[in-house]
């Protein structure tokens, strides 16, 4: 596959992503410029933290002068199911070429998660790389474009974030249609509902990962062990 072939792949597979950063993009732009911050701190939180709904938790941090302490603590509650998608990734990422590798674990968003999870795998890696550094642009420019355009928005933006959750579903959503196996799914959706009940919103998320791993870990074992 040609480059220009990777390209208009890539551009294709990132389009969903592509309508949701954007907008996502701006209400954090927006948020940070409402905090007193400009477009060059849009570009370099964007760009080096890269976090999606951290970066909205960030603002007020930055605001405070929150301690490095609390930052990094809220930061691992925050993003701790990217443990788990790294795991799934290791071999993937592992036999990429050394100059991309760092980029590709360091910008591992849900929704290129997502991205990556409908793919074969046999998957060009200039394909890859492409899907992840056009889902960080489109990022950065709406990021961008949200302070610039702060001041003129004529509507609260209480809730927007929300918008990032219903294009995660809608990935999802789509991928499930996709699949002949189902159960993993399934198992994933009744952990998480089950660490809900027992947990709350707020501290459920990590629980509900780590006993979907160790389900489906188990499950790939009895697999091995009866083949």
């Amino acid at each position: 596959m040609t480059n220009a072939e990777q390209r208009k792949r890539a551009v294709k597979l990132t389009l969903p992503v592509f309508c949701g950063y954007i907008v996502l993009g701006i209400a954090f732009g927006a948020t940070l410029a409402q905090a007193g911050y400009g477009p060059v701190w849009a570009l370099a939180i964007s760009t080096l933290v890269y976090a999606g709904s951290l970066q909205f938790v960030m603002v007020p941090f930055l605001a405070g002068s929150t301690s490095l302490i609390a930052v990094a603590l809220t930061a691992l509650m925050v993003n701790a199911r990217h443990l788990f998608y790294g795991l799934s990734c290791i071999e993937r990422f592992g036999r990429m070429d050394k100059r991309i590798r760092p980029y590709m674990i360091t910008s591992l968003t849900d929704e290129t998660y997502s991205v990556f999870c409908g793919l074969s795998g046999d998957e060009e890696d200039g394909v890859m790389f492409r899907v992840t550094l056009y889902d960080q642009i489109y990022w950065v420019i709406g990021s961008i474009l949200g302070t610039l355009l702060a001041q003129g928005l004529p509507f609260d933006l209480t809730g927007i974030d929300f918008s990032m959750t219903a294009l995660f579903v809608v990935i999802c959503v789509e991928k499930a249609l996709e699949m002949k196996n189902r159960v993993p799914m399934a198992i994933g959706a009744v952990c998480a509902l089950a660490m809900l009940f027992l947990l709350g919103p707020s501290a459920f998320l990590a629980p509900a990962l780590g006993l979907t791993a160790v389900l489906l870990t188990v499950m790939d074992i009895r697999k091995g062990v009866r083949a």
